[in-house]
């Protein structure tokens, strides 16, 4: 090869290297000036990336409302009757409250089953299935005689209140939500072991085991009471020829107390006869 030839392909060569460099440093140059990404932040191929969804696991709330039992409608309950007569405090407002605070001290609903309200509450657009509520229990309430006597206690509302009905009664669903959407729900309990079995008879404490469906995902979730603690049912204030006496508040408009005395009786039970009383 001649000189020509060689410093011809050196000045080639010199070339070459020099505009993979310029490119190199401009590509660099470039990566420099592109803006910052947050803290955290990972670099996509795309600049729209989809946004994260709410897991199945959070996509719906729920709570539970024990309202009444197979007994009765209302929330009565069994004490003693020195805390029958306890008048309930200033911030007691209602008999929901009412009911909160009796519970809080000790009372115990009267009845045979207790009844629940589930709250399902959609934090997404959400398909929600309820396929079975049990009634799980932790420990038995034992209620001596000789620590009574036990009396009935209640709360009557003075004004009219509307009625919060449950919105469906088809538990099961499928129910279709939105975003923040909330329903009531009211449950069929079913007791521990095969389907079908009842509450366990007597005072018991216990908590709700929830098998539900979310978008199709199975979940169980263990449910207890707005304190965090089990729930607590039934006491029996009704036997064979007898009935615990009765005390009945009325929290507003103003603060009254009813008394119905104890019946004891061998046939039929007599009509009952209540008395205002003094509260205190």
């Amino acid at each position: 090869m001649n000189a020509r030839r060689r410093g011809a392909l050196l000045l080639a060569t010199f070339a070459l290297s020099w505009a993979v460099s310029f490119a190199a440093i401009q590509a660099l140059r470039d990566d420099d000036h592109r803006p910052a990404l947050p803290p955290g932040a990972a670099a996509t191929d795309s600049p729209h990336s989809a946004a994260p969804t709410a897991s199945s696991a959070d996509a719906v709330s729920l709570t539970a409302t024990l309202t009444g039992t197979r007994h009765s409608d209302e929330l009565a309950f069994e004490v003693t009757e020195a805390r029958a007569r306890t008048v309930p405090p200033a911030e007691v407002r209602d008999c929901n409250q009412f009911a909160t605070w009796a519970q809080r001290d000790g009372a115990l609903p009267v009845g045979l089953e207790p009844v629940h309200v589930l709250t399902v509450r959609a934090e997404r657009s959400v398909d929600v299935s309820v396929h079975g509520v049990e009634a799980v229990p932790v420990a038995q309430i034992r209620r001596e005689r000789e620590q009574g006597p036990w009396v009935e206690l209640t709360c009557r509302d003075g004004r009219p209140t509307p009625t919060a009905a449950p919105d469906a009664r088809d538990v099961a669903g499928p129910h279709v939500l939105v975003p923040g959407q909330t329903i009531r729900l009211p449950v069929d309990l079913t007791g521990p072991g095969s389907a079908g079995d009842t509450f366990p008879t007597g005072g018991w404490s216990y908590y709700l085991r929830v098998d539900l469906e979310v978008d199709g995902v199975p979940q169980r979730r263990e449910l207890r009471d707005e304190a965090g603690g089990p729930f607590h049912c039934c006491g029996r204030t009704t036997f064979m020829g007898y009935q615990a006496a009765r005390y009945e508040w009325t929290i507003s408009p103003e603060l009254t107390l009813r008394h119905c005395p104890e019946l004891n009786y061998a046939d039929k039970p007599p009509p009952r006869v209540c008395q205002a009383r003094e509260p205190g």
